[in-house]
């Protein structure tokens, strides 16, 4: 049985600790592609009333991970070639936009601590402790770009790839290529250049949109 965070009290409060959860167990694979969501089982697993488990897979339908089928209910969204496409073509608009624009604002603590992360990164021996440095690299830059809402639609947007980076062994394999990119993009931040900082980030993301994109074609299982 999964357990809530006791703080969880209240529907919710409850309800997000539960799509937290159920966004996990996405991201990582335990629910694959096309499985179905079964309201009352999951409440059964996580020992929680349907009210809030019902809440909670609604607003992973809102986030695009889960989407309704007739005849089988909530299923997780299977992603095909088109899908990453677009989901990349935005994040290369959103984020593209915000490190251009954090360029001209990052203090050197700021360059410091993404140096820092980078550098960790680049030692990383796991599948996790890799995919939360390259998050936390991309998250201090951007942050600095001053616009919360736009800060929080790249996190909405990098929510819909994430789980196919499941197959872990693979993306450790892409580190060295993704680590030369991130130093381009350190340098272009180092010398408040942000039209180069843009241009880095773009080449980097279509880095990963084509790795997502063979992933997707030969299947997540093989």
């Amino acid at each position: 049985m999964n357990r809530l965070p006791a703080t969880a009290a209240g529907t919710g409060s409850a309800a997000d600790a539960l799509a937290d959860a159920l966004r996990d167990m996405i991201c990582r694979g335990e629910l694959a592609d096309g499985a179905r969501l079964v309201e009352r089982d999951l409440a059964e697993r996580f020992a929680v009333s349907r009210v809030p488990m019902r809440e909670a897979i609604q607003r992973l339908e809102h986030e695009g991970l889960v989407q309704t089928q007739r005849h089988r209910g909530a299923v997780v969204r299977t992603l095909h070639a088109d899908d990453v496409r677009d989901i990349y073509a935005l994040r290369m608009l959103l984020e593209g936009d915000a490190i251009e624009r954090a360029v001209s604002r990052i203090d050197d603590v700021t360059l410091a601590r993404a140096e820092r992360v980078h550098r960790q990164l680049g030692e990383a021996g796991t599948a996790a402790r890799q995919h939360a440095l390259n998050r936390e690299f991309h998250e201090i830059l951007y942050g600095a770009c001053g616009n919360a809402r736009q800060v929080q639609a790249i996190r909405d947007q990098r929510i819909q790839i994430e789980r196919y980076e499941r197959l872990q062994r693979r993306v450790l394999a892409e580190t060295p290529a993704f680590q030369h990119e991130h130093e381009a993009i350190l340098r272009a931040c180092r010398a408040r250049d942000g039209a180069h900082a843009r241009a880095m980030t773009e080449a980097h993301l279509a880095s990963a949109r084509d790795l997502v994109l063979r992933l997707v074609a030969r299947g997540t299982d093989d």
